[in-house]
């Protein structure tokens, strides 16, 4: 998950998206180099938690009750801390992942049948390093969450084909976002899911 720097340090609705669909699919045989940079809860070096960053709310700590319920886990898995690497433009964030693991066929002549994915990528940034208007987003439409104005950008994932919805919502302090990858759940639409956790957010963060 890389939000990457791209002449200064701002954080694109595209960007979000992109650094959410290209390193979530729920491989379980071959961990990639993002997932070596996730951490459980409880090993993640105490310097690059949401308290130590100062964020206005702690990303891990949403929870699964957040989203609508057809989403959620079934065994409340634990989502994992991302810490940022030096390019990267958000101070903290956390990978919730309810997808399908990858069916492997025994059968002569098989191939493995990739799972089908639900990533939910929750992530604050610091005061002014996300871009927050709507001319700034193409494609993106305002979005009331709870008592707060922002953004909504539905899209596709280029890599599995599967949809996409990427939120931005400016707090008082800092700003949060959520990119949601979504092939599991196709009778549930993608930004409904990503604008009930925007909501859940912002009743209870200033």
């Amino acid at each position: 998950m890389n939000f990457v720097n791209a002449g200064r340090t701002v954080l694109t609705l595209a960007a979000v998206t992109v650094a959410c669909l290209s390193t979530t699919l729920p491989v379980q045989s071959a961990a990639t180099a993002q997932d070596k940079k996730t951490f459980q809860l409880g090993d993640l070096d105490p310097k690059v938690d949401a308290q130590s960053v100062g964020a206005a709310f702690d990303p891990c700590s949403v929870g699964w009750d957040a989203m609508p319920p057809q989403v959620r886990s079934a065994t409340n898995a634990k989502p994992k801390l991302r810490a940022p690497d030096k390019d990267d433009v958000f101070a903290v964030g956390c990978r919730y992942d309810n997808g399908d693991a990858t069916v492997v066929t025994t059968e002569q002549g098989g191939t493995p049948k990739q799972g089908r994915n639900f990533i939910v990528l929750i992530v604050w940034a610091k005061p002014g390093q996300m871009k927050t208007a709507q001319s700034d987003h193409q494609g993106a439409q305002p979005a009331q969450f709870g008592s707060k104005a922002g953004l909504l950008k539905a899209g596709m994932n280029r890599a599995s084909q599967e949809a996409s919805c990427t939120a931005i919502m400016p707090l008082a302090n800092g700003t949060a976002a959520i990119s949601i990858t979504n092939g599991r759940f196709p009778q549930v639409d993608t930004c409904v899911v990503a604008k009930s956790i925007g909501t859940a957010i912002a009743e209870k963060t200033p």
